[in-house]
């Protein structure tokens, strides 16, 4: 994951939020069974264990939990790489693939980032205005709202509620800088998957060939010059999710000069420990198997661990501006900013 979104591009472009889901509203459990069951019809080859199930976790939100004694070494799950979403899948896109691929060429690091969360926010508006997108049941549990799931982020916060519990704070600088990049990204993707979105909701007139039947006489589209409704919190939710849950992808990337990120279907579920229950790794055909790390309790909650070679040298106050949490506090993170805690303010020592 890109620390800085664009880099060196951020002077690139001057370019210029979904509408009431219509999709019948199901519960959290409800959710999950479906992201299950369109797992296991849409991709075969994949595996689920069944001996884990997705409940309630202490931690907040949903987790990933042994309804058996599962022993070391055992497969829990098996995803395979068409069940992902990957830089393949972005950069070739029917609808806006050549538009990412514009993008990546003419910006500077962490432009794939970008094209990466506007596909999602695409995707996932496209979806609750009811058309058949293929990573729809797996878009509908990710956290695209504060509080789904029990995520917590800064970039859903509001100016204000940054500058009251924020500001001061080592993280306020890193808060601030990556809210102003998500705000760059809002005004470059608008324009570019705000076409696909306004077809959705039937809001785009599709131009006509200057010459009936000669489809290369048809005049480019229109420009969208107004901001299209919701798409924003859609690409901020997206920011969050790529944060919280991407995974280094480093199987077959389209992406040179940068490092390319993935998505990976219920391995995203599990919660984070620094001694995790879990290890996992990409087979020569891009699968990614997932096997216990240690013998594991029925009952027991399953573990993975963010970002393991970051978090001896990453601090308390980073992980809270990386991932919306902090290791081993389950105390709200509101109440330790107003506390001023030495995780997030340095202490001045006494004269």
């Amino acid at each position: 994951m890109v620390s800085f979104l664009f880099g060196a591009a951020v002077n690139l472009l001057a370019l210029q939020s979904p509408q009431t889901d219509r999709r019948p509203k199901s519960s959290t459990a409800e959710s999950y069974g479906k992201l299950l069951g369109w797992l296991d019809d849409t991709f075969p080859n994949s595996f689920v264990n069944g001996a884990i199930k997705i409940a309630p976790s202490d931690m907040g939100g949903h987790g990933a939990f042994a309804t058996e004694d599962i022993s070391e070494g055992d497969l829990l799950l098996s995803i395979p790489r068409e069940a992902c979403i990957t830089s393949s899948v972005v950069l070739n896109d029917e609808d806006t693939g050549k538009a990412f691929q514009t993008l990546m060429k003419k910006a500077g690091p962490g432009s794939f980032t970008v094209s990466l969360a506007g596909y999602l926010a695409k995707e996932y508006l496209c979806y609750i205005e009811g058309q058949d997108v293929l990573f729809g049941p797996y878009l509908a549990t990710l956290p695209w709202k504060r509080d789904i799931n029990g995520q917590e982020h800064a970039l859903f916060w509001t100016d204000d509620e940054v500058e009251e519990y924020l500001e001061g704070s080592l993280c306020y600088r890193e808060s601030a800088d990556l809210r102003s990049e998500v705000k760059l990204a809002k005004r470059i993707l608008n324009s570019v998957i705000g076409p696909s979105v306004l077809k959705a909701r039937g809001e785009w007139e599709e131009e006509k060939p200057l010459i009936p039947f000669l489809e290369f006489t048809k005049p480019p589209p229109a420009a969208i010059t107004e901001p299209v409704s919701k798409l924003g919190r859609a690409v901020t939710g997206a920011f969050v999710i790529l944060l919280t849950r991407a995974f280094d992808d480093e199987f077959d990337s389209d992406i040179e000069g940068e490092d390319a990120e993935c998505l990976i279907p219920v391995l995203d579920m599990l919660n984070h420990n620094a001694e995790p229950s879990v290890t996992y790794r990409t087979n020569d055909k891009g699968t990614v198997e997932v096997k216990a790390r240690r013998d594991i309790a029925s009952g027991e909650e399953i573990y993975n661990r963010y970002r393991e070679e970051e978090e001896m040298k990453m601090p308390y106050h980073r992980f809270f501006s990386r991932f919306g949490f902090v290791p081993g506090i389950n105390e709200p993170i509101r109440n330790l900013l107003l506390d001023k805690s030495s995780i997030f303010f340095t202490k001045r020592r006494e004269i």
